[in-house]
């Protein structure tokens, strides 16, 4: 048990004490408040479905863990839920942009300056592709950097198949003053195919995809 709360904590890249810190509340203003922009339209990429609905479940050595999309906003920004024992024990919220993919929250608390955890470029990712990570979680800072060490490979993960895999590295992350060192690879239609983490020097064993649900 320890070791699957280290790979889902590694999931969301934070740690469960950072993210369980209480936020406390601004006075409400009486005045009335300016009208909100109207969302960005929603950006979308093959390599990280994100209907209502869509679930992954994932083996972690003789473990299942099953992440399911539970509500996407207008702007494309979807909350996925963490489930281990018919139990939820995480959540975050993953956005497609642009640029690349984002996790925007975890556990439903914002990350000032998001975590690109896949780089895209004209909608792919792009082997060579590098970028630097320096967020926060309330009062956690993560800083690292990934770099897209492949695309476009075949891979066989938890017994099937994959064709144009991703292969995401993060060698030297500091989160909330904890080495961490993640990868990920990335198939399109699917997500995430596999996450392997080391944390403070211990490799752990890393989560697989094991079956895919998209959501309609």
């Amino acid at each position: 048990m320890r070791k699957l709360l280290f790979g889902l904590f590694a999931l969301t890249l934070a740690l469960g004490t950072a993210v369980a810190q209480e936020k406390k509340e601004e006075p409400k203003k009486e005045e009335k408040k300016p009208d909100a922009p109207a969302p960005a339209a929603a950006v979308t990429s093959d390599f990280f479905p994100l209907t209502k609905g869509s679930k992954w479940t994932y083996t972690m050595g003789s473990a299942e863990v099953v992440v399911e999309v539970t509500a996407v906003e207008k702007d494309g920004a979807a909350k996925l839920e963490t489930k281990h024992a018919g139990k939820t024990v995480a959540s975050e919220t993953i956005q497609v942009k642009a640029d690349g993919v984002y996790r925007t929250k975890v556990n439903d608390t914002p990350i000032d300056g998001g975590v690109k955890i896949l780089g895209l470029k004209d909608g792919k990712p792009t082997k060579g592709d590098k970028w630097d990570v320096a967020a926060k979680v309330a009062a956690a800072e993560i800083k690292g950097s990934f770099e897209t060490k492949d695309a476009g490979k075949a891979e066989k993960i938890g017994g099937k198949d994959y064709t144009d895999v991703a292969y995401v590295e993060g060698p030297k992350f500091t989160i909330a003053g904890t080495d961490t060192a993640v990868k990920y690879w990335f198939a399109p239609k699917f997500g995430v195919i596999k996450l392997a983490y080391t944390i403070s020097g211990t490799e752990s064993t890393p989560l697989e995809l094991k079956s895919f649900e998209a959501g309609k």
